[in-house]
């Protein structure tokens, strides 16, 4: 793979994931995160501090994904950075999701338990489907090198 091709790939990657941080930057601005975590304050004080530490580590690990993405060639491991701003933008929506229905499902044990799981399911589907292809592509090639090499030393 020649490094034009690399780079172009690498670049469309980082225009993907710098749309998705800036999405995931401007719903948690534009929702009322107020009124939300109220909701989950009338439930459980503890559990209100924790979503508000969360929302605060989404935010900022979406504004750093977008920086990141914008700036790739300055920024210091952009690609990892930009691609946990665009996990922490899906994980962010989920969350929402599992505050803005307290109303109809007030457990908010099992609410929490759902986060949990769901978000860990989604982590673990975003780590295999999102990988970098430049590396699986080049890890691909090697393992054909090394499998053609012992071919022609065994034959």
């Amino acid at each position: 793979m020649t490094p034009e091709v690399k780079k172009a790939i690498t670049d469309q990657r980082m225009k993907r994931y710098k749309f998705i941080c800036f999405g995931g930057t401007a719903i948690m601005v534009l929702v009322d995160k107020a009124a939300l975590l109220n909701r989950v304050y009338q439930c459980n004080h503890i559990a209100a501090r924790l979503c508000t530490l969360y929302l605060t580590f989404a935010l900022l690990s979406m504004l750093l994904g977008l920086i990141a993405s914008s700036f790739p060639d300055s920024a210091p491991f952009a690609m990892p950075i930009a691609w946990n701003g665009t996990l922490q933008a899906f994980l962010t929506l989920n969350a929402f999701f599992h505050m803005r229905i307290i109303d109809v499902y007030p457990e908010l044990l099992r609410l929490t338990i759902s986060f949990l799981l769901t978000s860990i399911l989604f982590s673990i589907c975003w780590s295999f489907c999102a990988r970098h292809t430049v590396h699986l592509v080049q890890a691909a090639r090697h393992e054909k090198s090394h499998l053609c090499s012992r071919a022609e030393s065994v034959g």
